[in-house]
């Protein structure tokens, strides 16, 4: 009886899909009127439609261009899914005929009123446009009247001249319906596809051919002396090679916790350009490798040439550096001046937005202006510097050579064989800490005479925090003490991100909230302006309710307020990497002191637990000294990624920490 009821309940859900009316503006009372997802309930929001077909239009005049054109129906469950309302499009708007525009854009909002359904037109005031460089743009609507319940519909086509195709992507953080593509591609353009070797939801493809003919204009010059020009039309007979898919129900991409970029393991289709063959059986080879991707960057004038233009910091330069020989030295000089000079408007770029001359001037530039004129500066200055190219966290991972596999540069100084890594778009960045967003697995350093390598970007060090803490016990069973901290490397840059110009008295309250029930008192920072020394904090601070009193015993927690109540890695399988960002060392030592009139009676064991392969490692000492207890705790992660292999690992050292902190000191009264 149950398999058949689910049989039934199948064929219903196929009668259902099957029936719907996936057509623009053909938005149903039962769409309007469902309440959530019967495939995942948790889904704030549905992609009921989408529609994606990719072709190549031609006309005499032009020759062939690429129209993408997009369709998607949307269904909002409630506030947490009106993110989806809004729609953000990168477009190319380069100089000349070389760019992208989205045109033909509808869009309604539905909404179910009195049992009838009601639209409500996206209009000009919902639809406007934001620079990202010079070379990019994005075009953003927002669809009106959003509410629990609506339906958001749109339509758009993106006009393109360029040949190279951007990814058809298959997948996204909410769950999908139903998904139609087709990507027809005439046969004189030759790509290979690649479907994300990350992605756990891996599509079925299909292929097939189709003969395509397009009419196309001959001009025709007599040759007497009266020069007459005639025009005839003749016929192009070619195939298209078409790629597509129908799918449904596509699950969302699962959220997990440590991860920076959920789209790297989004399933997509991804296309490389690989050759041209004309119909008369003529070919040019577009396929390439890292090597001529970064020789082509380098050699562009607004990349490498913008670097080799001196004059206008010349004089800047000589001064800042008079008497000065160390080339670390001159390094130092060189990077706090131009961090200084130009500040960042938080557009990234490989490329200068406007020119290093122009950001200079005006001292404000792209993340590629200023990258490019430290580079430029210390090879000015005599320093063996040249640019590294990376794609950011956000921007993903490219699977085969391209220029658009980049977007954004830091500087690279070779030195003793080993490459250091500055970064001057951050106030806070120093040798080797560069913006987390750019800790990317690798980048591709590139030189003037056109050698270019990889080179790893993750830290080579681990960042350290080391908390000391003395306690004692009062007459009235509150705790009392003093704390004393230490942060380095990727610690103390982000500390000084997000707290430099922050009064004391309102760090004192920041940090209270991440702590139960302590009141902090005489806060002092050190070391936040300069750069080369770590962050030191102190505090006095009273922890109230620290203690539990059982007859004539008392419990204390060994790691009192810092304690770690519980493990953030509860689930019991992981489908993505362990992303750390940077390795870290987390240190713990805490001296107590035992009132007189008590006794210790038991501690928790001492213990010490490693990951396979090294990956870290969590260790708790503890002893005792007369009156004083004293409890080390050190949790090491020594990878700033660490893979699915070796999620139980890291899962069973978190756990054994949590239970070890959840244990007591045991004091007796005498």
């Amino acid at each position: 009886m149950n398999k058949l009821l689910l049989i039934i309940m199948l064929q219903l859900g196929v009668t259902s899909l099957n029936a719907q009316n996936f057509k623009f503006g053909k938005v149903s009372v039962e769409e309007l009127q469902e309440q959530f997802n019967p495939l995942d309930s948790t889904a704030n929001a549905t992609i009921l439609y989408r529609k994606e077909n990719i072709k190549y239009d031609f006309s005499p005049e032009r020759g062939f261009v690429q129209m993408r054109e997009i369709q998607e129906r949307i269904k909002i469950y409630n506030k947490e899914g009106f993110d989806w309302a809004t729609r953000r499009v990168e477009l190319y708007a380069g100089a000349g005929l070389s760019k992208e525009e989205l045109i033909d854009l509808k869009g309604y909002t539905y909404t179910l009123v009195n049992s009838k359904v009601e639209k409500e037109k996206l209009k000009k005031s919902g639809v406007f446009e934001e620079e990202i460089n010079r070379y990019w743009k994005k075009k953003i609507f927002t669809m009106p009247n959003v509410n629990e319940g609506c339906v958001l519909e749109y339509k758009y086509i993106i006009r393109s001249t360029f040949l190279s195709i951007k990814d058809v992507n298959l997948q996204f953080s909410i769950p999908v319906k139903k998904l139609d593509f087709a990507v027809a591609i005439p046969e004189y353009f030759k790509f290979t596809k690649y479907l994300n070797p990350k992605a756990e939801y891996y599509p079925k493809l299909q292929e097939r051919n189709r003969a395509r003919v397009e009419k196309t204009t001959n001009a025709n010059r007599s040759d007497d002396r009266a020069v007459q020009t005639t025009f005839s039309t003749s016929e192009l007979n070619f195939n298209e090679v078409i790629t597509e898919a129908n799918l449904d129900n596509i699950p969302a991409l699962k959220t997990e916790k440590f991860v920076r970029n959920l789209g790297l393991y989004r399933a997509k289709l991804q296309w490389e350009y690989v050759m041209f063959k004309s119909p008369n059986g003529l070919t040019k080879d577009y396929g390439t490798n890292w090597d001529r991707v970064t020789k082509n960057i380098y050699d562009n004038p607004d990349f490498g040439g913008e670097m080799k233009r001196t004059s206008f910091y010349s004089n800047d330069v000589k001064e800042l550096l008079t008497g000065v020989s160390d080339p670390m030295e001159k390094a130092a000089l060189i990077f706090g001046f131009v961090k200084s000079k130009v500040k960042w408007n938080g557009f990234v770029g490989y490329t200068p937005n406007n020119g290093l001359k122009k950001a200079y001037k005006n001292g404000e530039g792209n993340s590629g202006d200023i990258n490019l004129l430290l580079v430029s500066m210390l090879k000015y200055a005599g320093i063996n510097a040249n640019p590294v190219l990376l794609s950011t966290k956000s921007h993903g991972v490219p699977l085969f050579a391209t220029t658009k596999g980049f977007n954004y540069v830091v500087c690279g100084l070779e030195l003793n064989d080993e490459v250091k890594f500055l970064d001057a778009t951050r106030s806070y960045t120093t040798l080797d800490i560069i913006p987390e967003e750019a800790l990317n697995w690798q980048g591709r350093i590139i030189r003037e005479n056109g050698s270019s390598t990889w080179v790893n970007l993750f830290p080579k060090r681990n960042s350290l925090s080391t908390t000391m803490i003395s306690v004692k016990l009062d007459d009235e069973f509150n705790l009392t003490g003093k704390l004393r901290s230490r942060e380095t490397g990727y610690l103390a840059y982000n500390y000084r991100e997000n707290f430099s110009g922050v009064v004391s008295e309102d760090l004192a309250k920041e940090f209270s909230k991440n702590y139960d029930e302590i009141e902090i008192e005489n806060l002092i920072i050190g070391n936040n302006d300069d750069l080369s020394k770590p962050i030191m904090k102190t505090y006095d601070f009273n922890y109230e309710n620290g203690v539990e009193e059982i007859g004539s015993e008392i419990y204390i927690s060994p790691l009192l307020f810092l304690s770690k109540k519980e493990n953030v890695f509860s689930q019991k399988e992981r489908s993505y990497p362990i992303d750390f960002i940077y390795p870290r060392t987390s240190k713990i030592i805490i001296n107590l002191t035992v009132p007189d009139g008590y006794a210790i009676k038991s501690v928790p064991k001492s213990m010490r637990v490693e990951m396979n392969e090294k990956y870290g490692g969590y260790s708790f000492l503890i002893k005792n000294n007369g009156n004083v207890v004293q409890i080390t705790q050190e949790l090491k992660i020594n990878v700033p990624i660490i893979p699915v292999s070796h999620y139980l690992d890291l899962k069973g050292v978190y756990n054994k920490m949590t239970l070890k902190n959840a244990e007591k000191i045991v004091l007796e009264k005498i």
